[in-house]
């Protein structure tokens, strides 16, 4: 695309082989059969033996892992700063998130009562505002799961009280009550 003389922008003519494409809808319905998703694909893959069901399936599961690596990349984790010069360090962190990853799944996909007041929990620590209507997002639960982390480790290295003592130093230096 490119802008034209009033700022609108129109596409721009390629001349090049024009591409052979399959276009696919793939809709989910539910037992009411209303449509819940709806993917509009395109391929270039001719196959006799793969037909569109299978096709759709598969973006289905690219998707769930470029929504990991999404994961990796934007929440927190910043995979693509790392600074890791030896593959062994960065194959120790990555094991290690990607073992967040795997519980924040789990806690996202059990539907017991107790798991979901954990959702909600880690909800309320992760300090990100949730979207009406959506109950969570696996980045605000990643976040929850850091903040709550992070307090465990605190509460094991000091008291309650030692706690609450610091904050009532804090208010005295700044004056203002939190």
């Amino acid at each position: 695309m490119i802008a034209g003389k009033n700022g609108k922008r129109k596409l721009q003519r390629t001349k090049g082989k024009t591409l052979k494409l399959r276009f696919i809808v793939e809709r989910l319905v539910n037992d009411k059969n209303e449509v819940v998703a709806e993917w509009l694909l395109v391929s270039n893959l001719f196959d006799e033996e793969i037909d569109a069901k299978t096709l759709a399936q598969w973006y289905y599961y690219r998707w769930k892992i470029e929504s990991y690596f999404k994961l990796l990349k934007s929440s927190g984790f910043n995979l693509e700063e790392w600074q890791q010069k030896e593959p062994l360090a960065l194959f120790k962190r990555l094991l290690i998130i990607s073992n967040a990853c795997i519980l924040i799944w789990k806690i996202a996909n059990d539907n017991s009562d107790n798991t979901k007041a954990i959702r909600d929990f880690l909800i309320s620590l992760s300090g990100k505002q949730i979207q009406r209507g959506v109950d969570f997002t696996y980045p605000a639960l990643l976040s929850g799961l850091e903040s709550y982390l992070a307090t465990l480790d605190l509460l094991r290295q000091f008291s309650v009280e030692d706690i609450f003592k610091m904050r009532d130093e804090l208010v005295e230096i700044i004056g203002i009550e939190i």
